[in-house]
């Protein structure tokens, strides 16, 4: 199955993406939760705080259906 991530500023480094600025396409198998996507290639979970899909804030143990589009957010910072 393929999901779409999404990510800005320093995730969108690491995610590397190939579709646009922000997004790259994964086949993933049926059943995976967001952090074991992400750890998968190669994200470390400590750096997500957490994801979105269709506008609703999700935890990384969220299971992400076929050709959904999940947006990585960073911990907020700053002073």
């Amino acid at each position: 199955m393929l999901i779409y991530l999404r990510a800005g500023g320093y995730l969108r480094d690491l995610l590397k993406p190939d579709i646009d600025y922000y997004s790259k396409k994964i086949e993933v198998s049926k059943g995976l939760a967001v952090r074991e996507i992400i750890d998968a290639i190669g994200i470390q979970s400590e750096l997500i705080a957490f994801v979105s899909t269709h506008g609703n804030i999700k935890r990384l143990d969220y299971v992400p259906g076929d050709g959904e589009e999940i947006t990585l957010h960073p911990p907020v910072s700053g002073g």
